[in-house]
């Protein structure tokens, strides 16, 4: 049965990566935001962080999240979730400086120089980050999310996932269109 499962893995990551929302992305309806809060946990559970940091996180993966109040609501639908030996702990950020404990930073909504500076600053950090559209990864996000004709699409800055020392799953990035090798 588990090895089954195992199998089976890689079909349903696929399947979840194809989820058809009713409307487009920019509405940013509870729906669309509870389908992007539930692949960001299946990009985490193909993540790996370099072992000094998995010793700091101790069993719990701070996982942040930086959007307005819909947003939020959808990302609390993960939390408490295990990824393997660890449970998963939502924070919400009011403040983009509070970040330090988060393996995990998923980024909706923010102004184009204000991400920028904040993918500047987080640069080569264990810390993976998440967004929305395929501009996130090409501006240095490390995997950005996006509608495509009604269907996620997902985009992975290799080089930025790579200087952080994180590893994401070879399952995972077959699925993903791949940015700066």
């Amino acid at each position: 049965m588990k090895k089954r499962a195992k199998s089976l893995l890689p079909l349903l990551i696929g399947l979840s990566l194809l989820v058809s929302p009713r409307a487009p992305l920019l509405g940013q309806t509870l729906e669309e935001q509870t389908v992007l809060a539930a692949l960001s946990l299946n990009i985490v559970r193909f993540t790996s962080w370099p072992e000094i940091t998995q010793k700091q996180m101790r069993g719990v993966i701070e996982f942040c999240v930086v959007g307005d109040n819909v947003i939020q609501e959808a990302f609390a639908d993960i939390d408490q979730k295990s990824v393997g030996n660890y449970t998963l702990r939502v924070i919400n950020l009011t403040r983009l400086r509070n970040y330090e404990t988060c393996q995990i930073l998923y980024i909706s909504g923010l102004k184009q120089n204000i991400l920028l500076q904040v993918l500047a600053e987080i640069k080569k950090r264990p810390l993976l980050t998440i967004g929305e559209g395929s501009d996130f990864a090409l501006q240095g996000g490390m995997v950005g999310l996006e509608n495509v004709d009604g269907k996620f699409a997902l985009h992975v800055n290799l080089k930025a996932v790579r200087e952080s020392g994180l590893s994401i799953s070879a399952r995972l990035l077959k699925l993903a269109k791949i940015i700066g090798n």
